[in-house]
């Protein structure tokens, strides 16, 4: 696997910081989508808060991560205790509600340290379960405060890969898996469940090399981890991943890749899941076959139900298209793409 070239890190990161932020002081978007989660299949509402954005993208920012499109610089706690009161007068109650906020829930900087926690006191008063996304350097803060909760909040934490090298030279994470297993440790001690994101296929690296990182690295973190969800690559703007993208040097990773590595970890105790964004269209994962809309549909009923049955009886014959084009990678020694089409 190549690593990132620092010169065109730079390069698109001046194109990402180029492009103007919102300047809307509301909430982003809120959408319902059903998963597996605590043994059954659960309707959970997601709210998307519009904040500040990650700490990390103002200093450098993962190779991959647009999200920061959606953010305004100027939100302070106001906005945000405004965004709040106006969601949960149109969504009063639920059973799971999802916080994301293009960052990190727990990051005092993005969220002012007691909004975070009159958020959950607020939104637990309605909901049963409320999942909210950290960074692991934030968690030793929150935690005596957080455990409060217990049962009841879950922390999702974006890992991504388990590889020191993937993480660095591929994500550009500024975090490796010894900062996420303190992290997630502290959390389980203290009744606090873990949601784990893989990146399926980084940039740099072929197709085989990111089944097999997702594999082993969904492996390595399940004894940290209450649910794991394998995440494929979606090109977002802005971004390094991108660039690479429309000069013909990444493809997303293929449907049956997905399959592949949920599959492979059939035996795992810890759930795992696949929620694809953008699945079956070029900028996310796809077989580029008619197939595309049959296996993402069976993809998103397995995450939903946890039943195999509806991965093995996903087929098409394309298949032999995938293993070719993985073969032949392989034999070249880089990341292949398909011919790149508008879009």
């Amino acid at each position: 696997m190549n690593k990132i070239d620092p010169k065109l890190a730079m390069e698109v990161a001046g194109i990402r910081n180029a492009i103007k932020r919102s300047n809307r002081t509301d909430y982003v978007t809120t959408y319902t989508e059903s998963e597996f989660f605590n043994g059954k299949t659960t309707v959970e509402r997601v709210l998307i808060l519009r904040t500040r954005g990650c700490s990390w993208s103002y200093h450098s920012g993962c190779s991959m991560c647009g999200y920061w499109d959606d953010t305004n610089p100027e939100i302070g706690r106001g906005e945000l205790d405004d965004q709040i009161r106006t969601f949960l007068k149109e969504f009063p109650k639920g059973e799971v509600l999802k916080i994301f906020t293009s960052g990190s829930f727990f990051d005092p900087v993005e969220i002012d340290p007691a909004l975070q926690f009159s958020i959950i006191e607020n939104v637990l008063k309605s909901y049963s379960h409320l999942i909210v996304e950290s960074r692991p350097e934030y968690i030793k803060k929150v935690i005596g405060k957080l455990k409060e909760y217990r049962g009841r909040v879950q922390v999702a934490i974006g890992l991504e890969s388990t590889d020191p090298y993937v993480l660095k030279n591929s994500i550009n994470k500024n975090y490796d898996f010894d900062d996420f297993k303190e992290a997630a440790s502290l959390l389980r001690e203290n009744g606090i469940s873990v949601r784990t994101y893989l990146l399926l296929k980084p940039p740099f690296m072929t197709e085989k090399e990111a089944i097999n990182d997702s594999i082993k690295s969904a492996r390595d973190l399940a004894p940290y981890s209450d649910f794991i969800s394998i995440n494929p690559m979606n090109i977002q703007r802005g971004t390094l991943v991108e660039r690479m993208y429309r000069e013909g040097n990444y493809r997303p990773p293929w449907l049956w890749s997905v399959v592949a590595v949920l599959q492979a970890l059939r035996d795992l105790d810890v759930p795992v899941v696949s929620l694809i964004t953008a699945a079956g269209k070029r900028r996310g994962a796809h077989n580029g076959h008619d197939c595309d809309k049959r296996f993402s549909e069976g993809i998103r009923k397995y995450s939903e139900t946890h039943n195999y049955a509806y991965l093995d009886e996903l087929s098409c014959e394309c298949k032999d298209t995938w293993e070719n084009f993985s073969e032949v990678e392989e034999e070249v020694g880089v990341a292949m793409d398909e011919v790149i089409l508008d879009d």
